[in-house]
């Protein structure tokens, strides 16, 4: 409890640093504490690099290391921003996001959709970018261990038009939510093991969930695939497109297999052009390679 306690000050602290400066500072602040666990606090390093190797085979040493640095300087910019989320209001994040015409059209079409996601650019953003704009959204959250700080973390997903469910309340919510048409936003890229599906990624093949494609068998709504990635001056891009898949397929397994390799398809293309946005850190593969 003491140990969970100072954790939790520890992270407030960080997170009043970061609200105090301006962004600019913030994302500099952000970027060197990326870069300080990089070099002294490696957490995860191994696993990122035979993630990375495994896909990017065409790179040298110098490469990896490379993509693997930038990457923790991403996520310490990007943890930045999730700290400063509290104080957004719709100007502030319409002048932060690029959301295009097509994009809004889509998402306004087909409401209580499922919004298939990966862990690449900032996809804690895509609670403040539709809540703040009137588009209801409901996301699904893993709770954390240590109480203070999943209440903390809890306060920062908190916006208007925004529904969080906790993974374990059950997929209930998750129906409700879609029948008030909530998108809801699943992030399907993580190791389901002998749960999930087996479908290509990049140069390997990995197993994902199959919820995403259980809820629309199950709903008839429509998938989206969307990700919100930084841009070279540090604003970030927003991108929704309808998932096209073969809707003449009666194999439930088959329909479920589609529907998951056209996702990892269009995440692969996103990740050839951001790799150092993805996070490469959790294990891919059966823990047994790692």
């Amino acid at each position: 409890m003491i140990r969970s306690y100072i954790s939790y000050v520890i992270v407030i602290l960080i997170s009043i640093i970061f609200n105090i400066i301006p962004r600019t500072l913030s994302l500099l602040l952000g970027k060197f504490l990326g870069l300080v666990i990089y070099y002294i606090f490696p957490v995860r390093k191994k696993v990122a690099i035979k993630n990375i190797k495994d896909n990017f085979s065409n790179l040298d040493s110098t490469k990896y290391n490379n993509l693997l640095k930038n990457t923790y300087a991403h996520f310490g910019m990007v943890l930045s921003d999730f700290m400063r989320q509290n104080f957004l209001n719709k100007q502030k994040i319409n002048d932060l996001v690029n959301i295009n015409a097509k994009t809004l059209e889509i998402l306004n079409k087909n409401k209580g959709s499922i919004i298939m996601t990966g862990h690449i650019g900032n996809w804690e953003y895509f609670l403040p970018i539709l809540g703040l704009n009137h588009i209801k959204f409901a996301v699904v959250t893993q709770k954390i261990k240590n109480s203070y700080l999943n209440k903390f973390f809890t306060s920062l997903r908190s916006f208007q038009n925004v529904k969080i469910i906790p993974r374990n309340d059950g997929k209930e919510k998750m129906f409700d939510a879609m029948n008030q048409n909530y998108h809801l936003g699943l992030a399907s890229d993580q190791n389901a093991g002998s749960k999930g599906t087996m479908v290509p990624f990049l140069n390997t093949k990995i197993s994902i969930p199959k919820g995403a494609a259980i809820f629309h068998i199950k709903t008839k709504k429509p998938i989206l695939v969307g990700f919100c990635t930084m841009n070279k001056d540090n604003k970030y891009d927003f991108n929704i497109e309808e998932l096209k898949f073969n809707h003449k397929i009666k194999s439930r397994s088959e329909l479920i297999n589609d529907i998951n390799s056209q996702f990892t398809s269009i995440l692969g293309k996103f990740i050839r052009k951001y790799p150092d946005q993805y996070f490469w850190f959790h294990k891919m593969k059966d823990k047994s390679e790692y």
